[in-house]
């Protein structure tokens, strides 16, 4: 057996910024659909102020929020998830956007985000939905991405 992987000098809390940024995956899921959603998370350690990341177990790629307990957006797009994808979430006061590879799939532009300092946390684990898959790189922007930086990102 092998050691969990662990990160260091990647950032703290002041690194996550809750009015807007980009949260971008590299990577792909182990399995098809099978064991159900698969969350990456920023969170302020609740259930109520969280955004995320999360294969589908009916298939494909989703990005989700939720601000002060209330739904603000969930954006899905059909795909094969098992395959190495690059993806990014976008969130920023009423402009919410999903890129996978060099394409905006999806947006909302009535969604709201959380006061300054509210994320705090990332997290593989979801809130009962544990990541499993594949990361080439993951990354947090502290600022919402153009669509010229966004498409040259996840551009495979």
């Amino acid at each position: 057996t092998r050691l969990a992987d662990s990160v260091t000098g990647a950032g703290d809390a002041t690194t996550f910024n809750s009015t807007e940024g980009v949260l971008y995956f590299e990577g792909s899921a182990l399995v098809g659909t099978t064991i159900g959603n698969r969350h990456l998370t920023i969170t302020d350690g609740t259930n109520s102020n969280r955004l995320y990341f999360y294969y589908s177990s009916s298939g494909g790629f989703a990005f989700a929020s939720f601000v002060g307990g209330v739904l603000q957006v969930n954006i899905t797009f059909g795909g094969t998830i098992t395959n190495n994808s690059k993806v990014a979430c976008v969130w920023k006061e009423n402009d919410y956007s999903l890129w996978v590879d060099g394409v905006e799939v999806g947006t909302d532009t009535s969604a709201s985000v959380w006061s300054s300092g509210t994320l705090n946390t990332l997290n593989f684990a979801g809130t009962a939905s544990p990541f499993y898959g594949k990361v080439k790189d993951l990354r947090v922007y502290n600022t919402a991405l153009t669509d010229a930086e966004l498409i040259t990102l996840t551009t495979i």
